[in-house]
């Protein structure tokens, strides 16, 4: 058997080493629920967000924030992503064969999850998902490029996500503002129909052209008696200028939304790298704080708020020096990621073999253990105990340098050639490895130069 072939993943596929939250092509979103590897510290983080979650949706909660910190490389985003998949029970396709999974399914199978408990938990969850609408968004991608100076700013992007979920304009709030008064009204639908006979493209195509179209939709409004044209005209000159919203309102439009939908309707905002979007200044954590608050208190547990940061909760609010326990109040669910699971996760993932594959290690052993114990030649014991113990050594010795290349494969190294080879080389030697029951050891991959 070659070694290629005993891998229960092939060896050549691509592997995407740094999972990223605007990933969602299909066949990434099915790699990653497929190869997700639960260790004894995700089991752990995994109980306590499901245990929090589901108080808000038994009951009523104000605790409705949960913060993920982790430095790179210990799967806070892949967490995040994780978690979205669950909550809303994503139907994904396997790329070889066609079939439809539910996310929920890749940790009821026994395989990933042991834990019933968590099983449980998990299935219940999953089972709110129809129910349930999840925002998952990079904080820093979805807010304008002049917005940390805004003191609003965090505001702002909560703002501009929801309305782009609900079909409305994200980046112009003042027409999302008039899209979101049509829709009320029951008259949205035909506004965008009005719209395309006018001007010959849909009003989602046209409508980031705001100043440009300004006639067309006057005529749209005036036509189906929704405004005056004098009206209309007054509308378009004095939109911008006269809008405005503050959290309460957000946070009523959103309370407002779970009601229209249902009596225990749930939106769950995943936003990742808070952390590093707000960073040391004081009045984005504020920002922060005070939608967290006005979410809890006026959806009660209806809405959550889960984010990722380099940082827990408490050192940057120690570091900002300000009064912040309303946020740590909020943000009562803590989940620290490690990246001290890493030698699980590259066994599970990568060096998982076949059982068959397992068998040929395992006989192969076995087969000279017989040979040494039931021999009667010295010359054949001999030359048998001297194969085993090369082909033990060489299992030693193979496996923290698996490790050690899987690590460097997922990090999924740039190297310029231009630098030469002494510098290229040196980003493969020195690599850090833990062996369970052992301590960490450093692995060069390569032979000295």
């Amino acid at each position: 058997m070659k070694i290629r072939d005993m891998f229960y993943k092939g060896i050549d596929r691509e592997i995407n080493g740094v999972i990223k939250v605007g990933q969602k092509d299909k066949e990434n979103v099915y790699q990653e629920l497929d190869e997700y590897v639960v260790t004894e510290e995700l089991d752990k983080y995994m109980n306590r967000f499901f245990d929090a979650y589901k108080r808000g949706l038994t009951g009523r909660t104000d605790k409705m924030g949960v913060w993920i910190s982790g430095f790179f490389g210990s799967g806070k985003s892949h967490f995040l992503k994780i978690l979205s998949y669950i909550l809303s029970d994503k139907v994904v396709v396997n790329p070889e064969d066609g079939t439809e999974h539910t996310a929920s399914s890749f940790f009821l199978d026994g395989v990933k999850v042991t834990d019933k408990k968590l099983q449980d938990k998990i299935r219940e969850v999953a089972s709110f998902s129809k129910d349930t609408d999840v925002i998952l968004f990079n904080v820093d991608s979805k807010s304008a490029s002049d917005s940390k100076t805004n003191k609003e700013a965090i505001k702002d992007v909560f703002m501009k996500v929801f309305n782009e979920y609900l079909g409305y304009c994200g980046s112009i709030p003042f027409l999302a503002d008039f899209e979101r008064k049509l829709d009320e009204s029951g008259k949205y639908q035909q506004f965008k129909d009005k719209f395309f006979e006018i001007n010959g493209s849909s009003w989602e195509e046209a409508r980031e052209d705001y100043y440009f179209i300004q006639d067309e939709i006057i005529e749209a409004v005036s036509a189906l008696g929704i405004m005056s044209e004098e009206a209309a005209r007054n509308w378009a000159a004095n939109a911008e200028s006269s809008y405005s919203f503050s959290i309460d309102q957000f946070a009523d439009y959103v309370r407002k939304y779970c009601s229209k939908k249902g009596e225990n309707h749930h939106v769950v905002f995943l936003v990742d790298e808070i952390g590093q979007y707000i960073a040391d200044d004081s009045k984005l954590m504020v920002n922060l704080q005070t939608v967290a608050e006005d979410l809890g208190t006026a959806c009660q547990g209806k809405v959550w708020i889960a984010v990722t940061s380099q940082q827990d909760i408490d050192s940057i609010t120690k570091t900002m020096g300000d009064d912040f326990s309303k946020i740590q109040g909020r943000f009562n669910t803590r989940v620290s990621l490690t990246s001290a699971d890493v030698a699980e996760v590259i066994r599970k993932r990568i060096l998982y073999k076949k059982d068959n594959a397992q068998a040929a290690i395992q006989n192969s052993l076995q087969n000279s253990e017989y040979t040494i114990s039931t021999t009667t030649s010295a010359t054949e014991r001999a030359r048998e105990t001297r194969k085993k113990d090369k082909y033990v050594k060489q299992l030693n010795e193979l496996r923290p340098y698996y490790q050690a290349l899987s690590h460097i494969a997922l990090q999924r190294i740039q190297m310029d050639l231009d630098d030469g080879v002494k510098k290229n080389y040196q980003l493969f030697q020195g690599v850090e490895v833990s062996t369970e029951g052992k301590k960490k050891q450093t692995i060069d991959l390569l032979a000295k130069i």
